[in-house]
Parts: C-alpha cells; structure tokens; sequence
C-alpha cells in the first residue's frame, strides 16, 4: 500500500503533519476525521517549494533511530506496569520524548487509540516497527500481558542490537589497519620510489630484477592510475545495481554461506536471529505458524531465509519443526538438537532462546578468532610489501658500494 503524507488541524488550530499507509486517500480523509483532525492537504509525495533542503528536512525529522524505538518500549512497559493506562502513558511518553521524528509517531499512535483502534493497529500504520513488533504486541494485547511482552520485546531488541554492533565494531579494527597499509604503498609508490629512479639512472649499472619490476610497477600505476579508478568506479556500480536486484543479493548471501570461515560463522549468526525470534514469540502466546510468517524477516541472510520460508507451510500440515528445519540443511547440528527437545518436552520457546544464547556466544567466540586471524595476517602482508620495496631500492644502493650482508 502506499504512503500518503498529509498536513491537519486540530480543534486548537495547531498544524499536524504526518504520514499513513493507506489504499487510498479517502480512507486517510477518514482516519483524520475520526481522530478530531481537519485535512487540510494529503498526497503521496510531500510539497517541496524548498527543493532539496526541504526535501532533506523532512527525511530528517521523520527518521526513528532502532535506538528511540528500544526506549520507547522500555519506557511503555515500565509505566504500564506503575498501572498507568495505556493513553496516560503514551501522552507521558510524547511529553518527554524529544525526538522529532518519534514525537510524531507517538503523536499519531495516541491518535489513532482515541479513535478506537488497538495499539497493534496504530504500530503496523509506522515503518519504525517491524512485523515481528507488532505481532508481539498483538499477541499481548490478546492474552492481557502487554506489559510483559513489551518488556520482553525491549530485552530482545536491546540484545539483537548489541549482538549487531558488536559484528560491525570488530571490523572497524582490521578496516583501519588495511586502509592505512594501502595507503602508505600508494605513497611508496607514488612519492618515494620515482625520487630513486632518478638516482639509479644516473648509476648506470644494471638492477636487480625486484628493482626492475617495482620500477615498471611505479610507472604503470603513476601512468594509468586513472584506469584503475575508471574500472574500480564501474565495478562498484554494477555491484551496487546487482545488489539492489533479489537474484544480486541471493546470490552474495549463498556465496556467504559458502565460504571459508565465514561460511559457518554466517550459519551461526542467521540461527541465532532466527532462535531469538522465534522463541521471543512462542514465550509471548503467538501460535507457531503465525510466527514463522514472521520470524523469516529477522534472518540476515536471504538465501536462508527463503529456505526457511518452505518451512511454515510443511509445519502448518502437521510436520515437527526439527525435522523440516534438519530438511533446510543449513542450520548447525545443536540447534537441530536443542529444537527437537522443546518439541518433546513442549518448551519449544525456552529452548529456542537457550539455543540462540548458545549460537550467540559462539558467533561471538567465532569473531575474536577470526578477528585474531586477520589482523596478524594484514600486518605480515603489509609488511612483506613495504619489506619487497625497501629492498628493492636498497639492493642497487648496497651493490654499487659492494657492502654485503
């Protein structure tokens, strides 16, 4: 469905903008009324007589950070568990909330309660939450426990976000040490080796074949570096547009689980979400087949994701989980195991998050090693290199003054 942006007023006169999803623009015209608003302009792209800066303005002020999403529902579940009602605390949430773009959401889910929806309804009408969010908290709503599982929502989203930058900050490390180490050989070969050329034409003597070939590699690259950048330009345009395609990233996401080292490591981390979430589910009342609906938009990788997807229809007929996930052939033995003791002992949901924890502290061990593995081996290789070029220029050097080793 689309997305309409409309611009309201309320009894007091104060301009409300925002955003809906709707098939429509008459069913936006009827969500505003209902909800004590005056239309004043809707249409699916925002007015810009400002051009780009309003352009960039809005998407400014719209954006909700994963961050703001975990606070606010940490903070909703601790005031509906003081036994504040749910529109009291929400109105308390929108008054110390300062940012824009949440302010917004919060401003339009209050709204949309007053107007009779449930909470659910007012969360899936915002892209900040994701289906996984909002049939949580359905299912909350449903069993009478919303606190609760928006407590536990907010553990979940805290834990799935700290596993995520914990990945992405081990890789700031090695990133830096291979940036600067390429850098100091473009300057080598840039800067220093031309100031020694000169020098070894004047000597006239013949050069080592190391001294030859870091010269003719000097020259190309000072010559044609321009080429290099034109064919790097383009290989990473056709690699961003064939990631922008499904079959692009299905086929990077396969190729991940292929390789070496990474491969098992991406297993691990797909398994892990994948537990997480799924257990999160059973544990707050949603039924299993609702759940794998969902559970497949929390796996990384696609390319399990699409065989996981295969897996809520055989479940739906009556198959055991462990069994079609064994059938998948993609996820680690253990968390087979562990899945098909829930099944027996009908605490599927305490022994998926117990599996996830376990798949989690692996990948994280899994990381440390790797991460202990690539960084001896960029210093070594940076090393060599720089070690190649110093002895290339000073071999000539040693050799015309016959000093030996």
């Amino acid at each position: 469905m689309p997305f309409y942006h409309y611009r309201a007023s309320d009894p007091r006169g104060n301009i409300i903008q925002g955003t809906l999803e709707a098939r429509e623009e008459r069913q936006v015209v009827l969500h505003l009324q209902q909800g004590g608003l005056i239309p004043l302009r809707i249409g699916t792209e925002e007015a810009k007589p400002g051009g780009w800066q309003l352009s960039l303005k809005w998407a400014r002020v719209r954006r909700v950070s994963p961050g703001e999403v975990v606070h606010f529902t940490n903070e909703l579940a601790a005031l509906l568990k003081a036994g504040l009602p749910l529109e009291r605390s929400l109105q308390a949430l929108l008054e110390v909330t300062g940012g824009k773009g949440m302010k917004a959401v919060i401003s339009q889910v209050l709204r949309d309660l007053q107007a009779g929806k449930s909470l659910s309804e007012a969360l899936s009408r915002h892209r900040a939450f994701s289906p996984l969010y909002v049939s949580l908290v359905q299912a909350g709503e449903t069993g009478g426990f919303l606190e609760v599982a928006l407590a536990r929502l907010g553990e979940y989203l805290k834990t799935v976000s700290e596993f995520k930058s914990y990945l992405t900050t081990a890789l700031i490390y090695p990133m830096i040490l291979a940036g600067v180490g390429s850098l100091s050989v473009v300057f080598m070969l840039v800067y220093v080796v031309p100031r020694f050329e000169s020098f070894f034409k004047e000597m006239g003597q013949t050069l080592f074949w190391s001294t030859s070939l870091l010269l003719s590699f000097s020259n190309a690259f000072r010559a044609y570096w321009w080429v290099g950048g034109i064919l790097a330009g383009v290989a990473a345009l056709i690699l961003i547009r064939l990631l922008r395609t499904a079959k692009g990233q299905m086929a990077v996401d396969r190729a991940k689980l292929r390789a070496p080292l990474v491969g098992d490591l991406t297993k691990r981390i797909s398994a892990a979400f994948f537990a997480k979430t799924l257990g999160t589910l059973l544990n707050n009342g949603v039924p299993l087949v609702a759940a794998l609906r969902v559970v497949t938009t929390s796996v990384p990788n696609r390319y399990m994701a699409q065989a996981l997807e295969g897996v809520q229809a055989e479940v739906e007929k009556g198959q055991p989980l462990s069994a079609m996930l064994k059938k998948v052939g993609l996820l680690p033995e253990l968390f087979l195991q562990m899945v098909a003791i829930g099944e027996e002992t009908g605490h599927l949901g305490e022994m998926l998050l117990a599996a996830a924890d376990s798949l989690e502290g692996d990948a994280r061990s899994a990381v440390r090693r790797l991460m202990a593995l690539m960084e001896p081996v960029l210093i070594l290789t940076m090393s060599l290199v720089v070690a190649f070029i110093i002895v290339s220029l000073l071999m000539p050097i040693l050799n015309l003054y016959e000093i030996s080793f």
